[in-house]
């Protein structure tokens, strides 16, 4: 008898602000997908199990980033944003 794999399904966290998904991939956080439907905005879909924290450093002014890794992840965001 095989045992089916019973998983939770993953909590979504989807914003549409590039610079909060650039923090978001600078920070390792795993990105499900980008949802372009909406002509005028698109939105990026995380896996929000490990973001609270890092969100809530973003929003209140506490959080810290290096630098470079986050300009290199404002450019994937953007090239994801701008790619088929």
């Amino acid at each position: 008898m095989k045992k089916m794999n019973m998983q939770s399904p993953k909590t979504e966290y989807k914003v549409s602000d590039l610079y909060v998904a650039a923090f978001l991939l600078a920070n390792g956080i795993e990105l499900i997908s980008v949802d372009r439907t909406d002509r005028k905005r698109a939105v990026f879909i995380f896996n929000s199990e490990d973001s609270e924290s890092l969100l809530a450093a973003f929003w209140s002014k506490k959080a810290i980033i290096e630098p470079r890794s986050f300009i290199a992840a404002i450019k994937e965001a953007k090239e994801l944003l701008y790619s088929e």
